[in-house]
Order: C-alpha cells, then sequence, then structure tokens
C-alpha cells in the first residue's frame, strides 16, 4: 500500500476526537479529510474518492447507521470503520452487514485502529484488482492465471476474515466464548475429516462451525454470564441464541456463511428428538449440527466455564459424553471424536 495515495475521511461529532485522529494518521502519510456529522461526510463523499471513512455511529442528526447506507450507495469501494462503545456491539454487528469493513471500540487503542485501517485499505485493493482481473479476464486468462489465482485466494482470505470478525462479536460479552469459538472449527473439521467427508465439506465446516453461537450477542449479560444456575424463564431465553444466531446469518449469498446459519440453528437439538429449538431427531438433524453439539460438549467439558469453575479431564468428558451416545449425540460421531483425539487435544495446546 501506498499511503501518500489514499485519502481518509474521519467524521466524528468530537472536535478532539477529529483533530486527534488527524494528527496521528497524517504522521502515517494518509491524506486526511474531517467532517462533524452524517451530512458533511455524504457531501464531501459525494465530490472525491475516499478510500477509508472512519465513522462514528453516535452522532446528533444523520446517525453512523445513515451515514453509512448513503455512503456505500454512493462510493460502493470506500471501505468505512464504525466506532463504538463497548455496549453497542449488537449495533456494531448489524453496521458489518450493512457493508461496514470493521469496527473499532472507544476508547481508541490507536495503533490497533491503524492496523484495522491498513486491513482496510489491503481489502478494498484485492477486491478493485479482482473487479479488473474479471472485466480482461478472456485477454489476458493464458498470460495472467497463476497471477489471477493467487488474487482471488487473497481475496477468499479477506472474505473468511469477514466472516470470522462477524464470530468474534460474541467475545465482548464471553471471554470464555471467545476462546470456544476459536477452537471449535478446528474440532468440527477434524471429527469431520476423520469420517471420510469431502475436503470441500470439511473446510466449510471449518469456517461456518466458529459461528455456532453467534447468537450469544442477542442473550441478557445477567443470563449469559451468570455463575449459578439459571432459571426455567432464564433458560427459556437462553436457548433462543439458536434462533437468533440464524436469523443474524440468513439470507447471506455466502456458502460458508449459509452452513454457518444451519449450524447455529441446529447444534443444540439432540439425536433423540429431546433437543430445540426444532426437536429433530437422528439423520433429520443436519450433519454439521451433529457434528457442531458433539464438538461443542466436549470443548466445553474440558474447559473452565460461568457456571463452573472447575473443568473435567479428558477421559472423565469422554466418558459423560458416551452416557449420552443415541440419547444427546450420533453414535457415528461419537466415534470419529474418539478417532480424531489424538489432533483434537494437539489443537486444545495451541495458544
Amino acid at each position: 500500500m501506498n499511503a501518500q495515495q489514499e485519502t481518509l475521511l474521519i467524521v466524528d461529532d468530537e472536535e478532539l476526537i477529529r483533530q486527534l485522529l488527524k494528527v496521528k494518521f497524517s504522521a502515517e502519510n494518509y491524506q486526511c479529510l474531517t467532517a462533524s456529522n452524517g451530512i458533511e461526510a455524504v457531501e464531501l463523499v459525494k465530490g472525491i474518492q475516499v478510500s477509508v471513512v472512519l465513522l462514528d455511529i453516535n452522532m446528533p442528526g444523520k446517525t453512523g447507521i445513515e451515514t453509512l447506507k448513503e455512503i456505500k450507495a454512493l462510493r460502493p469501494d470506500t471501505e468505512v470503520i464504525m466506532a463504538t462503545a463497548i455496549n453497542d456491539i449488537d449495533v456494531a454487528l448489524k453496521c458489518i452487514r450493512l457493508g461496514a469493513y470493521d469496527y473499532a471500540i472507544k476508547p481508541f487503542n490507536l495503533e490497533v485502529l491503524i492496523h484495522i485501517t491498513k486491513r482496510a485499505l489491503e481489502h478494498r485493493r484485492l477486491v478493485l484488482e479482482n473487479r479488473e482481473y474479471q472485466l480482461g479476464l478472456e485477454k489476458k486468462v493464458v498470460e495472467r492465471t497463476e497471477e489471477l489465482r493467487r488474487a482471488l485466494n487473497q481475496l477468499k482470505e479477506a472474505s473468511l476474515d469477514t466472516i470470522f470478525r462477524l464470530s468474534r462479536a460474541a467475545e465482548y460479552k464471553d471471554e470464555d466464548t471467545g476462546t470456544h469459538i476459536r477452537r471449535i472449527g478446528h474440532y468440527v473439521a477434524e471429527i469431520a475429516n476423520t469420517m471420510g467427508l469431502p475436503s470441500e465439506q470439511v473446510e466449510a465446516f471449518l469456517y461456518a462451525a466458529p459461528m455456532h453461537d453467534i447468537g450469544k450477542i442477542g442473550i441478557p449479560d445477567h443470563i449469559l454470564l451468570k455463575p449459578g444456575k439459571l432459571t426455567p424463564e432464564e433458560w427459556e431465553i437462553m436457548k433462543q441464541h439458536t434462533v437468533i444466531g440464524a436469523s443474524i446469518l440468513e439470507g447471506a449469498t455466502s456458502e460458508v456463511i449459509k452452513q454457518g446459519a444451519v449450524i447455529a440453528l441446529n447444534h443444540h437439538e439432540r439425536w433423540d428428538g429431546s433437543g430445540y429449538p426444532n426437536g429433530l431427531k437422528g439423520g433429520n438433524i443436519p450433519l454439521g449440527g451433529r457434528i457442531t453439539a458433539i464438538a461443542d460438549v466436549f470443548d466445553a467439558l474440558t474447559s473452565k466455564r460461568p457456571y463452573r469453575p472447575s473443568s473435567f479431564s479428558v477421559p472423565e468428558a469422554l466418558k459423560m459424553i458416551e452416557a449420552n451416545v443415541g440419547k444427546q449425540f450420533d453414535p457415528e460421531i461419537y466415534q470419529a471424536l474418539q478417532g480424531s483425539l489424538k489432533n483434537i487435544l494437539t489443537i486444545r495446546q495451541s495458544p
């Protein structure tokens, strides 16, 4: 990236924040513009090609979300990074679905904000390059096949980065859930591989399974983080995270996110039909949901959780899971869990 050629628009109703960010990013060789509200920002974007916009969500008058929609309509190639308070994480997630590249938490860690901005610029570069490749593909395909392959792989990685940022949203409410998210995709992929599933399906599960608990962002903190047993009323609310997660992810065009929606909805269904939310039974439960169910419970049993300060040993966890094979878990998947245990334990020891 040549930062001298990149224009950065800083939109915040607080003058001190605008000036602080302008000084910091100017020192990084960005051409910086500022706006104090959404109306000013939209007018600037109409007349100037801006590479990245740092946009505050909570501003008087035109809100950050309204401004985001107008900027993306005017300049689809402009990347937008939303600024939000920690208790607005559900709003930040909505902004990502509306086209924002990422979000930053106030008060800013300036080094982290600079890093996010550089990633946004790199993402923009890859998208523009891919568009150019597609337009000129017929005449360039012979001499640029290898270059195109590398660029598309990079674009795929950038798309997966968006998926993991969606999954990361749950970390802001429950750090234990955050580390769980980072492991669960690899556990599911190892089990699927042991079952002999096609590599394409294994890869889809690898990236989709981490989204299984995304719906927990919609569960109140006093329930999600409660150290003791939930009341029946609280438990009914907690169970809604499956439906919330599916509703967040449904309607996507990405096959991985579609699979994520299926897993989010079905990872608490039980083999005997006594699970939730729909009481599906046996093979009627989608395979991704069945595999994630056993990986989810294995990791939960062997990890400290808010409702249980100590964890079970691996042999204890396997014994507890085995007792529920044919009731909660698919017998074939339990065998695959045992067959992939060595690799799973290696993953568990990784930072």
